[in-house]
């Protein structure tokens, strides 16, 4: 991969998004170079809290997410296909995905995770955990910052193992 190369990453869910803000770390994702995280529409709706909509919108405000959608017959066939097994948000990101080979942040599991890795492939998922570890690794942030996050997270979001210490 050329080093200068944009590496995009479309938030494929809200529970990427609530984790971060609950972290405190939402800002960090315009922080990581050479790395672009993007949500479309039809995530951003997805996100009910009036509080936390504002927080990410003042992160699009502020050019640390960028929006993105639909745009091409290929997407929109795509984005047809998968509103019979996925939601919209899922949906949008998945065929934006696929279509312009870009990266995907996700945390959910079952049936998303299942057609995520048939469309994309694994190597080019990320969530939660491996968002911190990215961090860790570009100097952005401490495995003991990563690990206290982690902390904050226990109650909403499990990660499966002890320290981020074990994944650097």
């Amino acid at each position: 991969m050329d080093q200068e190369q944009t590496i995009r990453i479309v938030i494929a869910d809200t529970s990427v998004l609530i984790n971060l803000l609950h972290t405190g770390h939402l800002r960090l994702l315009g922080s990581a170079p050479r790395y672009r995280f993007l949500v479309p529409d039809e995530v951003l709706a997805e996100v009910q809290d009036p509080v936390q909509k504002a927080m990410v919108e003042g992160a699009i405000a502020d050019g640390v997410i960028d929006m993105t959608m639909i745009q091409t017959v290929e997407e929109l066939a795509a984005y047809s296909d998968l509103t019979s097994i996925l939601g919209s948000g899922e949906s949008a990101c998945l065929a934006v995905a696929q279509t312009r080979g870009w990266y995907l942040a996700c945390d959910e599991r079952r049936v998303f995770l299942r057609e995520a890795r048939a469309r994309i492939g694994e190597h080019r998922l990320i969530n939660t955990p491996g968002l911190f570890l990215l961090w860790i690794r570009t100097g952005i942030l401490t495995v003991t910052e990563a690990d206290a996050a982690k902390a904050a997270l226990e109650g909403r979001f499990r990660m499966a193992f002890g320290s981020f210490q074990e994944l650097v």
